[in-house]
């Protein structure tokens, strides 16, 4: 193209008007490629043609193509093929009039052609380099705008700057070359404002899509991305945004099911049909938008169900229960407070019920007169919390009352001491202690009833039989020495006696026995029956 431009110059310097031109230069025949009418009816068969040829192209559209190779044609005749074929115009020539110093008229004919000067001559030949100059560069601009498919997208400013090119192409062949050039520029710099612009087409074109796919027009959406990709083929934007527009049929009804159902706060299917727009699109940026707010929602839900269920469970003094609840909630809201002071309210109940049921425990412990079982609650009520006054008041009562049990409870295990002076007057002591405390529990009662029956009867003396051979010498520890009988009777008061028996030459013997009230009278036989050997007494 550059090289064709450039004889292109080389021509028209050539045939440009010399020295023995007129001043009158007549335009040469070029067009654009729009509709052009010859300047003079002289003009060869061939240029008719050319300028039939651009009506026809003008007038049907023809493709971006055929348009271009048109024009291409169209400057190769303006530059090449019309400067051999135009034939220089003849001017008419001036005549002047004058009259000499008589009267006498004398016409003088200008003999010398005016000559046109050698500044004018290279300001033409520059103008038309600048031309040429801008024409390839219009060209080339067009070419690639008609690649884009610049009549899709931008149709009514393309033909205004078309028109503009079509309109300087008129200017040219007058020979306006400074007037047809500005025409020219101005051409040209709307063809550049058009290609400047794409950048900004496409953006907005994207924006556009973008903007449909986000109120559910499939058709919008995909027309708009049909224009980016119009502009730009293989945008990655665009073709994702196309390929965006295919799936909004599938996605919109989702994203809309979930939206009503948000609406009537059916919030678990308005998340379930939100997740699954986005899993078919996951750039569905109404869905995205909307989701956090279902999710917040439910988690909003969530908590207040099992706050709620905290303090409806505290209310039913199930207090393990309403922990677990208030746990809940703090791990679904992990800043939030209320929780924390639920699960107080929770651990309080829990300890609270605790101590209810050891203080209960501890109450049917006492109702037994189980004292030491009951001691035992009261320590653990006051391990809980020590300023319980009950439970210290409670153990209290609960030891002493244990302490009279363990004591009267040891004394009726072994009545038979009771008729020694200082375990009677122990007992004797207990009994008033436990009379004491006035009171008519079964467990008690039996017990002083006991221990007084058993202290009387430990002061009645029962007789008892005692046999021996009337060489054994008896003694009973803690009564007396009896000396020898074969058979005495002596009243003992119960109790745990020893008998000792001794004789010259026999062996000691030893006999317990018991004297018991409940029982029959004891027969104590004892006597010496085992001799010593003298060997052995040596």
């Amino acid at each position: 193209m550059q090289n064709n431009s450039e004889q292109c110059g080389k021509t028209m310097q050539h045939r440009d008007p010399s020295s023995e031109d007129q001043s009158y230069i007549q335009p040469a025949d070029f067009s654009f490629g729009g509709e052009s009418q010859p300047d003079s009816p002289g003009e060869n068969t061939h240029a008719n043609q050319s300028a039939q040829a651009k009506r026809s192209s003008a007038s049907g559209r023809l493709t971006p193509i055929l348009l271009g190779a048109g024009t291409l044609t169209a400057l190769i005749g303006v530059f090449w093929v019309l400067p051999q074929v135009v034939e220089p115009p003849e001017i008419p020539v001036s005549a002047t009039v004058a009259k000499d110093a008589s009267g006498t008229a004398t016409t003088a004919k200008s003999a010398n052609k005016i000559e046109e000067s050698p500044f004018s001559e290279a300001e033409i030949t520059q103008q038309r380099r600048d031309v040429q100059k801008v024409l390839q560069e219009i060209l080339q601009l067009q070419e690639e705008l008609l690649e884009r498919k610049v009549e899709t997208w931008a149709a009514e400013e393309y033909f205004a700057a078309r028109t503009l090119a079509e309109e300087a192409d008129g200017i040219y062949r007058q020979r306006k070359f400074m007037q047809a050039l500005e025409q020219y520029r101005q051409a040209l710099a709307g063809l550049q404002q058009l290609r400047d612009s794409i950048p900004e087409r496409i953006e907005s074109h994207l924006a556009a899509g973008h903007s449909a796919l986000d109120t559910g027009d499939a058709a919008a959406a995909s027309k708009a991305f049909d224009l980016v990709l119009t502009i730009s083929e293989e945008h990655p934007r665009g073709t994702r945004g196309k390929e965006r527009a295919a799936l909004l049929p599938e996605v919109w009804p989702h994203f809309t099911a979930g939206k009503e159902a948000f609406s009537d706060n059916a919030l678990d299917t308005a998340k379930a049909e939100l997740e699954q727009a986005l899993s078919i699109d996951g750039d569905t940026e109404a869905a995205k938008a909307l989701l956090p707010q279902v999710t917040a929602a439910i988690l909003e839900r969530d908590y207040s169900e099992a706050m709620s269920a905290g303090y409806s469970a505290i209310a039913d003094n199930d207090f393990d229960k309403a922990k677990n609840f208030f746990a809940k909630a703090k791990q679904l809201k992990p800043q939030a407070s209320d929780p924390d002071v639920g699960i107080a309210h929770a651990n309080n109940g829990i300890a609270q019920a605790k101590i209810d049921r050891l203080f209960a425990s501890a109450a049917e412990k006492e109702q037994l007169e189980e004292w030491h079982k009951a001691a035992e609650k009261y320590r653990k009520l006051i391990a809980q919390d020590s300023s319980l006054v009950e439970a210290l008041t409670g153990k209290a009562r609960s030891e002493a009352r244990a302490k009279l049990d363990d004591q009267l409870q040891e004394l009726l295990a072994d009545p038979l001491t009771l008729g020694q002076g200082a375990r009677n007057k122990h007992a004797r002591k207990i009994l008033a202690d436990a009379r004491a405390l006035k009171t008519d529990t079964p467990r008690l009662q039996n017990q002083i009833d006991a221990l007084e029956s058993a202290l009387t009867k430990s002061l009645i003396p029962i007789t008892v039989l005692l046999q021996s051979d009337a060489s054994t010498q008896v003694t009973i520890y803690h009564v007396g020495k009896l000396g020898n009988f074969s058979e005495r009777e002596i009243a003992l008061k119960p109790g745990r006696y020893t008998a000792v028996g001794t004789r010259q030459g026999y062996r000691d013997v030893r006999q317990e026995f018991v004297v018991d009230p409940t029982g029959e009278s004891p027969t104590v036989t004892i006597q010496c029956a085992e001799k010593i050997n003298s060997a052995n007494n040596s």
